[in-house]
């Protein structure tokens, strides 16, 4: 029975392994929304938190990129707000940039 076990567990081991390296590699998530990559994305124009309209003067902000566009939040709790309706957010950047 004690080999079974172990068994088991190598097997769920080498499962997990298997799809945490897989990540965003695999064709398990959508890659509409987002890239990977920041070479190529258009600089984040303000000074301040998308969402939260706060500072970034208390740590490293939140970056990753949307459609092309670098995107800086100041936690990275303030990602789902953006995630739930991103052309609000993206407009500030409109008015930003006039």
């Amino acid at each position: 029975m004690k080999t079974f076990s172990k068994l088991t567990a190598l097997a769920l081991l080498a499962g997990a392994t298997t799809l945490f390296f897989a990540g965003c590699s695999s064709n398990h998530h959508d890659h509409s929304g987002h890239t990977h990559a920041t070479a190529a994305a258009k600089p984040y124009p303000l000074d301040k938190c998308i969402v939260s309209d706060e500072g970034f003067d208390h740590g490293k902000p939140y970056t990753f990129v949307h459609e092309g566009q670098e995107i800086k939040l100041c936690c990275k709790d303030c990602l789902a707000d953006f995630q739930k309706d991103p052309a609000k957010y993206l407009a500030k950047l409109g008015t930003a940039a006039k």
